[in-house]
């Protein structure tokens, strides 16, 4: 009887071990580098009258962030991966665009100030934004990371939360209205 015992007290221990290390491999951030906010570059661009163009606003940064564009109908509602489309972020100057994955060039670019941000509610686990301006209504995960295409990681949906509130607060900084 004690062996079944300790039979079990091992096994439990090292479950509780095997848990552990996988809560931690999954918990810790693999974020990719040159991805987030960064200060925005030195621009020297050139005015008419000769002179170099303004400094950014203060506060104004740039940055990059993986992105995945929510399809429409009910897969895209509940944020299926079926009918998305992957590509980047990246605002630059005050302007922020879209880039398929494989693209040559910008899907579509959009001045921040013309732009409405939310990140949608505490309920979605996910790193979830809701964009409307110029290029019409725009449902996106937006991440650091590498965006899942077919798993779920939930320790992922928890880190993309985060990135998604800097991703509205830099839009926010850069000129975008909440809301």
């Amino acid at each position: 009887m004690t062996g079944v015992v300790l039979a079990v007290l091992l096994g439990t221990a090292a479950m509780v071990a095997l848990l552990a290390v996988v809560f931690t491999l999954s918990a810790t951030r693999r974020s990719e580098p040159g991805l987030g906010a960064r200060p925005p570059a030195p621009r020297a661009a050139a005015v008419p009258n000769g002179g170099v163009a303004p400094p950014p606003r203060p506060g104004a940064v740039d940055g990059s962030w993986n992105a995945m564009i929510l399809g429409g109908g009910v897969i895209g509602a509940m944020g299926g991966t079926l009918n998305a489309t992957f590509g980047r972020f990246d605002l630059v100057g005050g302007s922020l665009s879209f880039t398929r994955d494989g693209a040559s060039g910008a899907d579509w670019t959009a001045p921040c100030g013309h732009l409405r941000v939310h990140q949608l509610g505490l309920v979605v686990a996910k790193g979830d934004v809701e964009l409307n301006g110029p290029m019409g209504q725009v449902r996106a995960t937006v991440s650091r990371e590498r965006v899942n295409r077919i798993t779920r990681n939930s320790f992922k949906d928890v880190r993309e939360q985060g990135y998604a509130r800097e991703f509205v607060h830099v839009l926010l900084l850069n000129g975008a209205f909440h809301g």
